[in-house]
């Protein structure tokens, strides 16, 4: 099996096409039942295709502690943006979602999303709309409607460079204090002297990985 397998979601009408990268664990068997994690990345990536995500993606399997709460190493979902930005699609997107993690071998309780820059308003977009589908959140350099971040019913961590330019830190501080005076549950992680790549930082630590595969959704 290669390490990433390339897939397609296709709406029920053919309309609109999603191609996307999956990377299943080495020992991988449908009749067991694996945490996931998609990843969404930013404007970078638009246009790049399949290939070029699940090469650069900061998300990577040997980043990815051997440790993991519940024994079993996720599966990782790469979706590539070929539109300006994955907004233009939401409904589209949200669709693919609720179709990979309907699959049988899909633990749905320790679902998770992470996301860069664009792909981190993305994320925080789809924990507000959509908090049903998540147990936790790992967001790098977003933002999004503050107001409505009450809605988010899971853990988020939120990571921010202090000299990020393209995307102000104050995005990702106002998010956090939101769901957090809320009574959400919320973490901001903001890096001295790292400016908007603060992914180099957030997806390269273990215990970003051992914190969102310990979450899960009681409901579930």
């Amino acid at each position: 099996m290669p390490r990433y397998q390339k897939e397609a979601f296709t709406t029920a009408d053919g309309s609109y096409t999603l191609n996307f990268a999956v990377d299943y664990p080495e020992d991988f068997s449908p009749d067991k039942s694996y945490p996931v994690l998609i990843y969404f990345h930013g404007m970078g990536g638009v246009g790049q295709g399949v290939d070029f995500m699940a090469e650069r993606c900061p998300v990577q399997r040997d980043r990815i502690p051997t440790d993991l709460e519940g024994g079993l190493a996720p599966i990782l979902v790469i979706p590539s943006c070929d539109d300006y930005m994955w907004f233009e699609n939401f409904a589209n997107v949200v669709a693919f979602i609720k179709s990979f993690i309907a699959r049988e071998y899909v633990d749905a309780a320790r679902v998770c999303i992470a996301g860069s820059s664009m792909g981190g308003y993305t994320c925080w977009m789809l924990s507000i709309l959509h908090p049903e589908l998540f147990s936790a959140a790992a967001i790098c350099c977003g933002g999004g409607p503050y107001w409505a971040a009450p809605r988010i019913t899971f853990p988020v961590r939120a990571y921010h460079g202090k000299l990020d330019q393209t995307v102000y830190p104050r995005e990702s501080e106002t998010m956090v204090d939101w769901l957090s005076r809320s009574g959400g549950q919320a973490e901001l992680f903001l890096y001295d002297g790292v400016n908007h790549n603060v992914w180099d930082y957030a997806y390269t630590d273990p215990d970003t990985y051992r914190w969102l595969f310990a979450q899960r959704r009681s409901d579930k």
